[in-house]
Order: structure tokens, then C-alpha cells, then sequence
């Protein structure tokens, strides 16, 4: 069986002219087309910088050392109004030269890892393949935006909108997207697209967010011994009793929505009843109002089974009954954006551009996910080259064709701002 992916261009709605026309009117500049060769020509230093940003440290909770890295490489490429905000999100502006007011446009890469602090991150290379933590995800996305600005900044490409480049925090896992959380936690912020650098394979398009709701369910009781303590009330009986709702609970198949219980943990010896017991559950939809359906669904279901579990036993005394807490561990909104939308049509077109396929065209959870529920064009996209498993010690990169991540970044960017003397772009003003 042939595993060849299959290019998704053919089968979508035709690119709108305006976006075609400023594509093609930027391929036939003289200067964008220096930059995109300036891509080729630093493949080796784009690689270089991502070996060196995998080995500097970084952890959830713990992305200081390559936040105050950033700053310093931030500041020497000539960014203007550098600095590491409250929560630790690494920023810098490019501004434009176009009549105000301008449009705005982030391009953002994370710097947190899933590993703990004490994980070894030496890069290990065999041929063209690097083995190391995060060598991919996101170091890639992290070097590929520092070449990025390098092809702005070394050419003096002159934006008319202004571009500002931000490195995360707290993108993986319990970070539940804490630094974009903050950079757009003004529902009115003058912000007017958004790219995320996510991964490597630059012809993987993550257009729309699957929203996620996680919990931590607490069972807690008395306790005691199994045998002369029988009668007492079991957080561990309690947590099975929410069982048959959990695992017979059925969900839209359209919007796409899933829940699984992933972490169950209780008790302490066998001949023992349980006085505690938890699981995390985590709840996805691609669409916010079947997100909180699926939720009201779900959380009646664990008062229940403590109630249950203490008529069972005929338990009537608050301090002997199992309770429950519900803990909310995470939160990422949902968002869809239409074909039209301008970070859409920006990386059709500049995969067409460079004659590369589109190979995916789909919706998953990452930084974009809080802009894009707020109505912001925003998107999620590789940085170039390839890699595999991912949030393993045994991750892999493979440098194959790399620079065209940034190319088409770049090409995106300018597509979108404009660029002086070579034609206006098509991102508009966001309303507020």
C-alpha cells in the first residue's frame, strides 16, 4: 500500500484573486526574491541555532533560561521594544512603514518543552537526523523564526504593517497556553492575525482549534480497614460508580467531539478502604457550544456517584460521606475560521508559490486556539524539515528541505503586510 500523501490544494474552494495577485506580484520581486535564497544560503546557521536553542533548558514552568536567551537573540537581530513580559512571553516589534492605522500581525513560536528540568537535551546527529528532546517541537519552530526575522532584517525589507514577533510560554500541557492567555487577554487587543511556528512539515496546515476542557476529579472519604471498617463509603467505589456514564456516554461525530478519563490514581494497600481517589478527565469538541454540552453532560455525573456510593452504605453523617472537589486543569477555546480567512489564504498561496502540496488542512490545540475563538485570523504551521515522535526523550528531526519553512513564513508574512514598493497586503483591520 502506498503511504504518499495526498495533496489536499486540489479539492478547496479557488484562492480569491486578490490573494493570488499579491503573491504573484511579490514572486516577481528582485528583493523577495534575495530573501527567499537568503533562506538557502543560512540553512546551516538555521540549524545551528536549533541545535543550540534545544540544549538550553526548558521545562513547564521553567522556560526563563531560553526566555532570556530570546531577549539577547531578539535584541541583536535588531527588533525594536524588546522585553519578557509578566508571565515570561519573549517580545519584539518590527514596525511597518505603511500610513496608520497599520495592521498587526504576530508571528510566535513556544518556548516550553513537556520534559522535566533535569532532562538531558544533548543533540545527538546520525547523518541528517538529530535525536534530542524538543529538537522539533518547538526548537525548530523557535530557530525557524529567528530566520525569519533575519530575512526581514538583513535585506531591510520594509513591511507596511507592522509585525511583531513573540516567543511563548506555557504552550505544552498544564501551561494551558498561559502565555498567549496573556498576550490577548484584552478582548479589544490590536492584533490582526496570527502564525504560530509549531512543528517542521511545513505543507501541514492547522487552520482551525480543537477546544479542550480538563479536570481533576477528587473522591475523598474516611476511610478504613476493608474488613472491620466494611460499611464505610470507598473514594475508590465512588470513582467506579461514574463509570457506566463515562464509558457509555455517546458524542457528536460532527462538530468532532472526545473525551477520555487519562490518569486514574487511589487508595494505598489492598486491605484497605479507600480514602481518596482522583481522575483527570480531558474533553475536546472542534466547536465551543458542543465543548460545554459534552461538559454539563459530564459533571453531574460525579456528585451522583458520591451519592450513590453513600446511600448504598446508608451513610447519613456529612463526616463520613465521600465527597467530591472538581478541579479545572485546563481550558483551551475552540475556534473555526472560513476559506477566505486571511492567514488561509496566505498559506495556500505560498505553498503554491514555492511548488510545495498541502498534505493536511485540519484542526487541532495549540497557541492559536485563543486567538482564533476571539475572531482572529490565526493559524499553526511547521518551520521546515521533518520530525517524528514527538514529547518523547527520543525525538527526532530530520533535516530535509528546511529552509523552506521559513520561506514560507516569510512569504506569508509579506503576503499579508505588504511590502514597500512591491504591493500592498490583504490582511484588513480586525473590527473592534
Amino acid at each position: 500500500m502506498s503511504t504518499e500523501k495526498k495533496n489536499l490544494e486540489p479539492g478547496l474552494p479557488p484562492l480569491l484573486p486578490e490573494t493570488k495577485t499579491v503573491m504573484d506580484t511579490l514572486m516577481a520581486a528582485d528583493l523577495i526574491k534575495k530573501a527567499l535564497q537568503l533562506a538557502v544560503d543560512q540553512d546551516d546557521l538555521c540549524l545551528q541555532e536549533q541545535i543550540a536553542i534545544t540544549e538550553t533548558p526548558s521545562s513547564p514552568f521553567g522556560e526563563e533560561i531560553r526566555g532570556k536567551d530570546f531577549v539577547e537573540r531578539f535584541t541583536k537581530l535588531g527588533l525594536l521594544d524588546v522585553h519578557m513580559d509578566e508571565v515570561g512571553n519573549v517580545i519584539g516589534r518590527r514596525p511597518g512603514v505603511g500610513p496608520e492605522p497599520r495592521t498587526k500581525l504576530i508571528i510566535s513560536a513556544h518556548l516550553d518543552t513537556v520534559f522535566a528540568k533535569d532532562t538531558n537535551f544533548k543533540v545527538r546527529q546520525e547523518g541528517n537526523r538529530f535525536y534530542a528532546p524538543s529538537i522539533g517541537d518547538d526548537s525548530r519552530g523557535l530557530a525557524g523564526l529567528l530566520q525569519v526575522i533575519r530575512m526581514f532584517q538583513e535585506l531591510n525589507i520594509q513591511t507596511l504593517g507592522d509585525i511583531i514577533f513573540v516567543a511563548t510560554v506555557g504552550e505544552e500541557g498544564e501551561g494551558d497556553l498561559r502565555g498567549v492567555k496573556h498576550l490577548f487577554r484584552d478582548p479589544n487587543v490590536d492584533v490582526d492575525a496570527f502564525m504560530s511556528l509549531d512543528w517542521c512539515d511545513p505543507s501541514e496546515a492547522i487552520v482551525g482549534a480543537t477546544g479542550s476542557l480538563r479536570y481533576r476529579v477528587s473522591f475523598d472519604g474516611p476511610g478504613g480497614h476493608s474488613y472491620l471498617g466494611f460499611g464505610q463509603p470507598s473514594a475508590i467505589h465512588a470513582l467506579m460508580r461514574t463509570g457506566k456514564v463515562l464509558c457509555d456516554l455517546e458524542v457528536p461525530k460532527d462538530p468532532k467531539t472526545t473525551y477520555t478519563v487519562g490518569v486514574v490514581k487511589g487508595g494505598t494497600t489492598v486491605n484497605s478502604i479507600a480514602a481518596h481517589a482522583s481522575m483527570d478527565i480531558d474533553m475536546r469538541s472542534t466547536e465551543n457550544a458542543s465543548l460545554l454540552a459534552l461538559r454539563d453532560k459530564i459533571l453531574p455525573c460525579f456528585e451522583k456517584a458520591c451519592e450513590e456510593e453513600n446511600a448504598h452504605w446508608g451513610i447519613t453523617d456529612e463526616a463520613n460521606k465521600v465527597k467530591v472537589t472538581v478541579t479545572p486543569i485546563g481550558n483551551r477555546p475552540a475556534g473555526q475560521q472560513p476559506y477566505e480567512s486571511p492567514v488561509c489564504q496566505a498559506i495556500r498561496a505560498g505553498l503554491l508559490a514555492l511548488g510545495l502540496p498541502l498534505h493536511m488542512y485540519a484542526s487541532t490545540s495549540g497557541d492559536h486556539n485563543v486567538s482564533l475563538s476571539m475572531g482572529i485570523p490565526s493559524l499553526a504551521m511547521g518551520a521546515g524539515g521533518r520530525n517524528w515522535k514527538m514529547h518523547t526523550l527520543e525525538e527526532v528531526y530530520e533535516h530535509v528541505d528546511a529552509y523552506q519553512g521559513p520561506q514560507l513564513a516569510f512569504l506569508m508574512a509579506c503576503a499579508m503586510s505588504g511590502v514597500n514598493g512591491v504591493t500592498k497586503g490583504f490582511l484588513k483591520k480586525r473590527a473592534r
